[in-house]
């Protein structure tokens, strides 16, 4: 962007105006217009004391950033490394919703990230009026030095996403320093789930028929929590046995289609027919399968099925995991009867790798037969004498 128009100016204590004393001496703001006009603002009661200001003053950097505020909004055109960090991080999120069209959920996780990063304190101020060419690679390497051990990969990948979409990518850009961090796909060990015994147990404690039919659902199809709230009466075709996933819906995000955007089919076991059909029967094909309680065609809560489903599996005495690894406990009964790629179009998963932890779970009865049945000769062995 040119800076062709761009105010420049800086911030002087002033303590005599038209030759007389001040009662209280006061930053003033001397910049030129455009035109090669000088000009002066008032900006605020000084504060020249070490400790905290008082109501109603300013301590000079409180006063320079406010100038710099100032500068920038009433310039035709601000270079984009003169643009505080506050500023860049809303161009940012405007960005990924009106040009990317990135989901609800998603623009939410990006503008706490966004608020976290300005409120970080800088001076006597925060990040958020920092201009970013004040910023150094250093700058960064702490905040992520901080995350590391404390946040998941995929988090520290959000902040890259926002620190680089906040400082671009140029050669020059400190953004640079926030490198992409490697998520590790969930090992043997890691990978929790329940097995048939322990959802028949689950379901059986479930504190409503709802969760009931959420459970059974969950760990005999696989859907993702978002894409149990999104589903309606139309994706449960009981005539031909199939479950359709095409929808998700979030809490900040609303509908905006399910994770990956694609819509995937699930055959329908005779558990999860009968726990849908009551849900299912004389309901328009636009309602919603799991309903809130007490808001009529709004979603079933999250929190709230997150704890019921806690509650159930301490009931039922079951180690404790996620709701999400409910999906882990299709995936892992999946792989037994379905080759890997009819298990990745169930799952919704856009690679292969991310199924391909569950190929642990099928077991081949006969692989150990196979495997040595290669081995065997197929002509018989003749020794041969060593010669004398």
């Amino acid at each position: 962007m040119q800076a062709k128009t761009y105010l420049h100016g800086s911030v002087r204590l002033s303590e005599i105006h038209r030759g007389r004393a001040r009662d209280v001496p006061v930053w003033e703001l001397r910049y030129r217009l455009p035109s090669g006009k000088d000009s002066r603002k008032v900006l605020g009661k000084a504060w020249l004391k070490a400790s905290r200001p008082a109501a109603g003053y300013m301590t000079e950097a409180q006063a320079n950033a406010r100038a710099q505020a100032f500068l920038d909004d009433h310039a035709e055109a601000v270079p984009d490394d003169r643009r505080a960090f506050g500023r860049a991080a809303d161009d940012f999120l405007r960005v990924c919703e009106v040009e990317k069209g990135l989901r609800g959920s998603t623009l939410h996780e990006y503008a706490k990230i966004g608020k976290r990063l300005a409120d970080r304190p800088w001076r006597s101020m925060s990040w958020n009026t920092r201009p970013l060419d004040t910023f150094t690679p250093d700058d960064l390497f702490a905040v992520r030095a901080e995350l590391l051990g404390c946040r998941t990969p995929d988090t520290l990948n959000h902040y890259r996403r926002v620190v680089r979409g906040i400082f671009g990518t140029s050669p020059t850009s400190p953004a640079l320093a926030w490198t992409w961090v490697t998520a590790k796909v969930e090992s043997e060990g890691k990978l929790h789930f329940y097995d048939p015994e322990q959802v028949a147990r689950l379901v059986a404690d479930a504190a409503t028929e709802t969760d009931a039919a959420i459970y059974t659902l969950a760990t005999q199809a696989g859907p993702r929590m978002s894409e149990i709230r999104a589903l309606r009466v139309g994706n449960v075709d009981l005539e031909v046995g199939l479950v359709r996933f095409e929808d998700g819906y979030t809490t900040h995000g609303g509908h905006a289609g399910n994770k990956g955007r694609r819509v995937r089919s699930v055959p329908m076991s005779d558990a999860v027919a009968r726990a849908l059909l009551p849900f299912c029967r004389s309901r328009g094909e636009d309602a919603l399968v799991f309903e809130h309680p007490m808001n009529t065609r709004e979603p079933v809560c999250h929190v709230t099925t997150h704890r019921h489903f806690k509650s159930a599996a301490k009931r039922a005495g079951l180690p404790e995991i996620r709701f999400h690894d409910l999906r882990h406990s299709f995936g892992t009964q999946a792989i037994r009867a379905f080759n890997i790629y009819d298990v990745q179009r169930m799952m919704g998963h856009r690679s292969i790798t991310t199924t391909e932890r569950y190929l642990h779970y099928a077991p081949d009865p006969d692989a150990a037969a196979k495997l040595s049945a290669l081995w065997q000769p197929t002509a018989p062995v003749v020794a041969i004498s060593r010669a004398a």
